[in-house]
């Protein structure tokens, strides 16, 4: 035994820091303090209604002032673990500690087409494009819809974006609704695919999105979608996005105070309606550049707030939604690659436990595959940086080095042969070639080798595909929801 200590196994996980223990107090005091002096703003009535029976203040017909007593019960009650399944109903994403993982974005009203190059609006068959692209990808975690279908009617395109991926993918799905009786139709899926709703509740496939609206103001919409999930235990991000210097302070620490008292309120209502309802924390605020009146996704503001808002989540023991892999470049290209790889490393070392927007550009407005395709490789080369240094005695070596002795190499000793793979990451698409190797291997550039991996994926790999009843009993859900939408587009039929 080469180094005399018997077995052992030392590692620590790289780790990204930020705020100190009071910091953290400091900002949830102050967002306390904003509940209860400013308030804020409920615009459905059930919600006030359990404000007001729980005893916060509730001024006029929608201001609600929440003490600390209501908000500290609900984070008593709120889970601080969730666990989300795959569609086959096997565990997926375990939401505690450092857990990371990593998946794409929803509702870009932009794709750039991987067989034209030309960017245009998505439609529905870039939403399953998308789930069938991530469902191939073995570090892509979880699927979003990354677009928002203009061929289809906007009233219902919620119930095509949900079937689209459920269609094309196994994988968890994170989705958003128009309103709660989109969420409605979308549950009702789920139920379909788990068989019923007791095998979804105890292995629920999927997680909703919703926002308040900042700053501090629940929209009806948003907080029906609140109330529904709490009721049937769909997990739920609820998270606002305010933007620095436009609809949240230019502070760092300001936002952070404003998208914590905002998602604290809406945790209030949650454990209210029922208690230990899964809740996801999060938030993020990206600065507006004052020259352009963008709002940045890739400034290293945003990134800030990102990690601040993973450690107040860490403060208050709960699951935690971040984003990761995007940029602010109109196309994929050299600023987009860079920014795609700072984003995902920054996020991944502060074990944020959802990281979404994977292959977001033109800050939010433009889906690329080719970013998701580049982020996979990222992501794999980060969960290798994550795991840090193993020291055992196998991996001091000290046997070894002994064995070997000045002079000799370790290329042919067993020890390399046995431990070289799960040592050593090797990418897929970023080339370590010399440049003959290069030049012989067709000496194209990256983004010419992922645009073609992206069309070989699209064009080859087939998802697992639902059972045919249950594929029909969605088709008729969306087909009912499309025909109710119309109707509501039409408006009732004059007299």
């Amino acid at each position: 035994m080469g180094s005399g200590n018997g077995n052992f196994s030392v590692q620590r996980r790289p780790e990204l820091s930020l705020l100190s223990k009071d910091q953290c107090y400091r900002i949830h005091m102050a967002a306390l303090d904003v509940l209860e002096r400013t308030g804020v703003r409920f615009l459905e009535p059930e919600a006030l209604r359990l404000l007001g029976e729980a005893g916060a203040d509730i001024t006029g017909q929608t201001l609600a002032r929440i003490p600390s007593s209501l908000v500290e019960e609900a984070l008593r009650s709120a889970p601080k673990r969730i666990v989300v399944y795959n569609r086959n109903a096997e565990p997926a994403l375990f939401l505690e500690g450092h857990n990371v993982y990593f998946g794409t974005g929803s509702d870009l009203p932009n794709t750039i087409d991987p067989f034209s190059g030309k960017r245009r609006q998505s439609k529905k068959q870039d939403i399953g494009n998308a789930a069938l692209l991530c469902d191939y990808l073995s570090n892509i975690d979880f699927v979003m819809s990354m677009g928002i279908a203009s061929d289809v009617n906007d009233v219902t395109a919620d119930r095509h974006h949900f079937e689209q991926m459920v269609s094309n993918t196994t994988k968890p799905i994170i989705f958003t609704a128009s309103d709660v009786d989109g969420l409605g139709d979308i549950y009702e899926m789920c139920i379909a695919v788990a068989g019923d709703v007791g095998s979804f509740r105890r292995a629920p496939f999927v997680i909703h999105y919703a926002e308040p609206t900042t700053p501090l103001r629940h929209t009806v919409e948003a907080t029906q979608q609140l109330l529904f999930c709490a009721e049937k235990g769909i997990p739920l991000v609820y998270v606002s996005g305010p933007s620095m210097g436009a609809s949240a302070p230019v502070t760092i620490a300001g936002a952070v105070v404003l998208s914590m008292a905002e998602f604290l309120s809406g945790l209030v209502v949650s454990q209210l309606k029922h208690r230990g309802a899964p809740v996801i924390c999060g938030g993020g605020s990206s600065p507006m550049d004052m020259r352009t009146s963008t709002f940045s996704y890739a400034a290293p503001e945003n990134w800030l707030d990102e990690v601040a808002i993973r450690e107040m989540a860490t403060y208050y023991g709960l699951p935690v939604f971040g984003e990761g892999g995007v940029s602010d470049a109109k196309l994929f290209d050299q600023q987009a690659a860079l920014e795609v790889a700072i984003t995902l490393m920054l996020v991944g070392l502060a074990g944020t436990n959802l990281i979404h927007d994977v292959g977001y550009l033109e800050s939010g407005l433009t889906a690329s595959y080719e970013a998701i395709v580049l982020a996979n490789e990222v992501i794999g080369e980060i969960k290798r940086f994550l795991r840090g240094v193993e020291v055992t005695e196998e991996t001091l070596a000290v046997d070894v080095i002994n064995r070997v002795g000045p002079g000799g190499n370790f290329l042919s000793d067993k020890h390399t042969l046995k431990l070289f793979k799960e040592e050593v990451w090797y990418p897929e698409y970023l080339d370590r070639h010399n440049y003959d190797g290069w030049f012989k291997s067709g000496g194209k550039p990256l983004g010419e080798r992922l645009n073609a991996r992206v069309q070989w994926i699209l064009e080859h790999h087939q998802p697992e595909p639902l059972e045919p009843s249950i594929r029909q009993t969605i088709r008729e859900i969306v087909n009912r929801s499309t025909s109710k939408g119309q109707v509501k587009m039409r408006g009732p039929t004059p007299r």
